[in-house]
């Protein structure tokens, strides 16, 4: 599959521009699920091209400034089919998505206005604390025990207090906690 004879007949723009659509389009995941989705299409299933020439599209993609699935949608395309190729693996894996957020967000921006709609975000916003708060006591419940309480209940009013008040970002604060968490040692078990 590496080399060069592995490569069959070149797409047709019809065929090119049905692969990036799906693919771009219908994957999850964000850019690098996305272009791994189109290595296994492009590279392992149809052939159009090695993974030297892949590796290149991706190589080309992450040092060029923008989206990168964009640039390697282009890049792709050119190797190809040349700049026909290139508008239209860009065109094809870029316009449908943005097309549907500007309606999600139109739709958004219309129906927030709604007193239904309303309580149906602060109902899931609601459930995503309570969701948190849930992860949260699963992973604070066993440090509660008698010997470690203080050392535990320290660190979480330190981290609560970096968070909301000092506005330290989620990182700093979970790094910080976890510095202090090895060097404090808890009484001997």
């Amino acid at each position: 599959m590496g080399t060069r004879s592995a490569v069959s007949v070149k797409p047709s723009l019809a065929q090119l521009s049905a692969v990036f659509f799906r693919i771009g389009n219908f994957t999850f995941g964000g850019g690098s699920a996305t272009t791994a989705a189109l290595q296994r299409e492009i590279v392992e299933r149809r052939r159009w091209y090695d993974t030297l020439q892949f590796g290149l599209c991706y190589a080309l993609a992450r040092v060029t400034p923008g989206t990168n699935l964009f640039a390697f949608s282009t890049a792709s395309g050119w190797l190809l089919l040349g700049w026909r190729g290139a508008l239209a693996a860009l065109l094809v894996a870029s316009v449908p998505c943005c097309v549907l957020v500007a309606l999600v967000t139109v739709g958004f921006d219309s129906w927030s206005r709604n007193r239904f709609f309303q309580a149906a975000i602060a109902g899931a916003l609601a459930a995503s604390v309570g969701a948190l708060l849930a992860s949260f006591w699963l992973l604070v419940r066993p440090y509660l025990d008698r010997p470690h309480l203080f050392q535990t209940l320290v660190i979480v009013a330190a981290s609560i207090a970096l968070s909301l008040l000092a506005g330290w970002p989620p990182l700093a604060v979970l790094l910080l906690a976890g510095v202090v968490g090895f060097f404090w040692k808890g009484p001997a078990q």
